[in-house]
């Protein structure tokens, strides 16, 4: 739950999430596009379903012949039914039903990819702070580190060479604590427009605690087939595709339309009165064969033919992709795993080394440009720690992304 205090925001990746879907405009474009698309492709079930129109006519008339005048009122209630099927309208049903998976699954699509980008920036301001944290610790340690340099140097211990060196680091680490200053306020101002705070606000992130075991890369690759939206919109756009062929060649062929109509002349609305007089009624079929279209016909299954042709194009290019993606994905989390472990380690070195350079210099037993070096490695080891566990979330949440797990109902 988001917590206010005093303009600190306190938020969590699924609290940004959940924001972010509330806020975002795109994702609210993209659902109402979907229910837009949706009601569009469903006009095509009203073909298979009669129409009927009611109706009330009331006229008055007056009339004068030779003086007379005379007056006459008529009303009448009429009532018609048609009803016009073919076996391409059935067709056009089947087509609208993949029609309809398919915006649905443009609209997952499209909330997948919102859910990614929070993710990303969420993870990506989150890093930020940490380097931020340790820039702050590089700036204080080389503080402190010119201090004991210039010490040494006015009881004649150190050279002007090693205390420009450690002049360097400490105002290299300055620099390198404004331009970190700079990347984690321009990414936090990005997240805060990603899920629509305000610019004033000022994010504490919470970093996520993830339990991850990768599946195999033949699991990946099966539930990828089976939740990717993009493949499944494709598949459906395949489906659509084949029925719309289908409706549109077999809507020339012929279709078949049962119409009636009644009709009844009064003052009052009809009641058992219209089974007596004043009604009367039709009732008939009637079966239309084209003859001769001019080349509409051709054309239309032309078009209708090449449709199909871009969709399992579509579909069979998404089929490769992904087996291309599952294969990148499974590789790249297992190296950013690797690596992570890796940069732990090397901390853990970096720590112990910088801990025995200091003391040895200390000491007497290093030399200024042994301990700065050791200083340089520290940072860079924080660095390389922060920048590695970046990379394994990013992997974990584009593994997600593909086994369809970011989805949200």
């Amino acid at each position: 739950m988001i917590v206010l205090l005093l303009l600190a925001i306190n938020l969590t990746l699924e609290d940004a999430i959940e924001t972010g879907l509330k806020e975002s405009p795109i994702y609210l474009k993209a659902k109402k596009n979907f229910i837009i698309q949706q009601k569009n492709n469903s006009f095509a079930y009203s073909d298979l379903l009669p129409q009927i129109n009611g109706g009330y006519s009331w006229a008055k008339t007056h009339s004068e012949i030779q003086g007379i005048s005379s007056f006459d009122t008529t009303s009448g209630y009429s009532l018609s039914a048609t009803w016009e099927v073919g076996p391409g309208d059935l067709f056009n049903s089947f087509g609208a039903h993949y029609r309809n998976s398919s915006a649905f699954y443009s609209f997952i699509d499209a909330q997948n990819s919102i859910i990614y980008g929070i993710a990303f920036q969420y993870l990506k301001t989150l890093m930020m702070q940490k380097l931020l944290e340790s820039r702050n610790a590089g700036v204080n340690r080389t503080e402190k580190n010119l201090n004991l340099v210039e010490e040494k140097k006015a009881l004649g211990l150190a050279s002007n060479a090693e205390v420009l060196k450690a002049k360097v680091d400490h105002f290299q680490s300055r620099i390198d604590l404004l331009n970190t200053k700079k990347e984690a306020r321009v990414s936090a101002l990005m997240l805060n427009n990603l899920i629509g705070l305000s610019a004033k606000d000022s994010l504490e992130l919470e970093e996520p605690e993830i339990e991850f075991e990768i599946p195999s890369k033949d699991s990946i690759l099966y539930m990828a087939m089976e939740n990717d939206p993009l493949y499944n919109q494709y598949k459906s756009e395949a489906s659509a595709a084949k029925y719309d062929l289908l409706g549109g060649t077999t809507k020339d062929l012929f279709s078949v339309s049962f119409f009636s109509d009644l009709q009844y002349l009064g003052d009052d609305f009809p009641g058992k009165s219209v089974l007596e007089d004043n009604y009367d009624y039709s009732i008939g079929l009637t079966v239309t064969v084209p003859i001769f279209t001019g080349f509409s016909r051709f054309n239309k299954f032309t078009i209708n033919r090449l449709k199909k042709d871009l969709a399992d194009i579509n579909l069979h290019d998404r089929e490769r992709e992904l087996n291309v993606v599952v294969e990148n994905e499974h590789l790249s989390y297992n190296e950013t795993k690797e690596k992570l472990e890796l940069a732990g380690t090397t901390l853990e070195f970096a720590q112990e080394s910088h801990n025995a350079a200091s003391e040895r210099y200390t000491l007497g037993e290093a030399s200024v440009i042994e301990f700065l070096e050791a200083e340089e490695d520290l940072l860079e080891a924080e660095y390389s720690l922060t920048q590695a566990r970046f990379d394994w979330y990013l992997s974990v949440y584009k593994i997600e992304r593909l086994t369809g797990n970011l989805t949200k109902e």
